[in-house]
């Protein structure tokens, strides 16, 4: 664990962004867990979170020792909870005060639905509160890293500075106490005190859906499903994902409003159904269980699923279909486009979209539906990246929409294998399809600026290199470059070009390579890291370097492939 935070760490000092992604991706829970147990304000603990990822941004690079990574994390989360503490008293709102506006916007019964499983979700929390209140404080203290921060006996240990016998004696401790109260706290938190997922009561009753599934089928949908299922907590309903069977078909869903899936999942329908079941929690029960079992899932009259694998039985709390909204349907005459060609399309061009921009329109991919050809165009206004494929028949009156970037990617994970994809619009949705799975969102309600403009029309120099080649050296001269501006110079000639970079030494790293072609000379000053990203979604074995003068943008051109055109902005050199 330590070394791959390690390497994480290295990429990111690097402006390796996906790499701090990642790092905010793996913690970012458990912080936020951290925070909201001392904070008690679901709200207030996502704030506290942010803000300390944004202090890990600022001063990563003063952390001497990369291995001790996330004791330094937990404590600037802690610091923030002190100060908090400090600034604020927690008061209590008055009816008068309440926001009814959900119970306005939203049908009564999915209201009534979802502040149940709210109010149902915190007098549970409440209660295990209590009954871990009853421990000491030091056994309350590492239950808590233990189960709640998901850290091992030898990392509470040097959290705390304590010898690691002493942490598990007091885990063991802790455990007999809680022994008893070991079903209260599985239901409400779904953690397992004492380490081992195995119930042997059965729910009493009758059972109404019955179905099974090979485990590795079932984990699959549900970990797609899990990541479209919202976790906002004015609609914890939606936290939920819907399986229905009926039939010999099984399907599962999940939405949060924006954007949801559908999707048929393998398996056997004994009895057919419906039931609503939070999708972390049947996820993490599914996961710890061996794949070679086959797994059956039972619902009773009061709503409660039964999961079975073997000897192992886990109960948790259901809810009706009927709060659950509606998904739409793909039309069967629905546009169908070749799968590879989507993929390739977007892969080419959603690199270059912002992931968060107060401009709504930069925040998606643009499908510009002309006569002969659509265009698919993502930018910054910092980068631009566009790509055509054949015609998007979709509309007679509709000339373009935005797709949500979290859409995309969503996209190309569940459509990776898929050799066709149907496209479908609906008013102010898209839905995309294959025979197993349906993805809708709803589209950007804005109008995409002219980019047309930002593309250059003649530049007056053209260099041809291979792309590997210039890949190459664009990483080694990044590594020491300004790990603010990674700001490199590229030199080009007829013969060669030759990329390099000021380090914080004032020395110079550089790297030369040789042109297939080029019909002039040049010294620009280019971002590495965009370069790279560039470079990296081309497919093609060589690249066109396009350009004016030094102020004006870098065209970069797949050789051999037409409709892939890439726009970067150039840099001032200091001399």
């Amino acid at each position: 664990m330590r070394s791959d935070d390690v390497k994480l760490i290295q990429r990111t000092l690097v402006g390796d962004e996906d790499a701090f992604a990642n790092l905010v991706k793996k913690y970012q829970k458990q912080i936020h867990t951290y925070a909201w147990r001392k904070i008690k304000d679901f709200h207030i603990a996502e704030d506290i979170t942010q803000e300390t990822f944004l202090q890990v941004s600022q001063k990563l690079e003063t952390l001497q020792d990369p291995t001790q990574f996330k004791r330094w994390l937990y404590q600037i989360a802690n610091r923030l909870c002190i100060a908090w503490f400090r600034k604020n008293q927690l008061q209590v709102g008055s009816l008068e005060e309440t926001d009814i506006t959900g119970i306005e916007t939203e049908a009564y019964s999915r209201f009534v639905a979802a502040e149940y499983a709210k109010t149902t979700a915190e007098v549970q929390r409440v209660l295990v509160e209590q009954l871990l209140a009853k421990l000491k404080r030091n056994d309350r203290t590492v239950i808590t890293l233990h189960y709640f921060e998901d850290m091992t006996s030898s990392e509470i240990s040097e959290f705390l500075g304590i010898s690691e016998n002493t942490i598990k004696s007091r885990l063991r401790r802790a455990r007999q106490r809680l022994k008893k109260y070991e079903f209260m706290i599985q239901e409400a938190l779904d953690i397992t005190i004492g380490g081992e997922h195995r119930f042997h009561k059965h729910l009493n009753g009758d059972f109404g859906m019955k179905l099974t599934f090979q485990r590795d089928v079932l984990l699959d949908s549900l970990q797609v499903l899990q990541s479209i299922a919202s976790e906002r907590e004015t609609l914890p309903i939606l936290s939920n994902v819907l399986i229905h069977a009926e039939g010999s078909t099984i399907e599962c869903m999940a939405t949060d409003t924006e954007m949801g899936i559908r999707m048929k999942v393998d398996g056997t329908v004994k009895e057919a159904g419906s039931i609503l079941v939070p999708a972390e929690k049947l996820a993490d029960i599914v996961k710890t269980w061996p794949a070679e079992q086959p797994i059956d899932l039972a619902t009773t009259k009061d709503d409660h699923v039964e999961i079975t694998c073997g000897d192992s039985v886990r109960k948790i709390v259901g809810f009706p279909d009927k709060a659950f909204p509606q998904f739409p349907v793909v039309d069967p005459e629905a546009f169908a486009i070749d799968g590879e060609v989507l993929r390739s399309i977007l892969h080419k061009t959603a690199f270059a979209a912002p992931t968060k921009d107060r401009r709504q329109f930069l925040n998606g991919l643009y499908f510009n539906l002309l006569e002969d050809r659509t265009e698919v165009v993502a930018t910054d206004a910092i980068q631009l990246a566009l790509a055509h494929c054949e015609p998007l028949k979709l509309s007679e009156d509709k000339d373009g929409f935005i797709v949500p970037l979290k859409a995309v990617k969503e996209i190309e994970r569940t459509f990776a294998n898929s050799s066709k994809v149907k496209i479908s619009r609906l008013e102010n949705q898209i839905l995309f399809a294959d025979e197993y799975t349906t993805l809708t969102t709803q589209l950007i309600d804005a109008e995409y600026a002219p980019y047309e403009k930002i593309i250059p029309v003649s530049p007056e120099v053209r260099t041809v290199v291979p792309k590997v080649p210039i890949l190459r050296a664009m990483r080694k001269v990044a590594l020491v470059s300004d790990p603010k501006t990674f700001k490199v110079c590229l030199e080009i000639d007829e013969q060669q070009i030759r990329v390099s970079a000021e380090t914080s030494e004032l020395d110079e790293a550089h790297e030369t390579l040789a042109v297939e072609s080029s019909n002039g000379s040049i010294r620009i000053g280019m971002n590495a890291q965009l370069l790279i990203e560039t470079l990296t979604h081309i497919e093609t074995e060589s690249v066109s370097l396009e350009f004016t003068n030094a102020l004006e943008p870098l065209v970069v051109k797949p050789i051999g492939e037409e409709g892939h055109i890439c726009v970067l902005c150039t840099m001032l050199l200091d001399s």
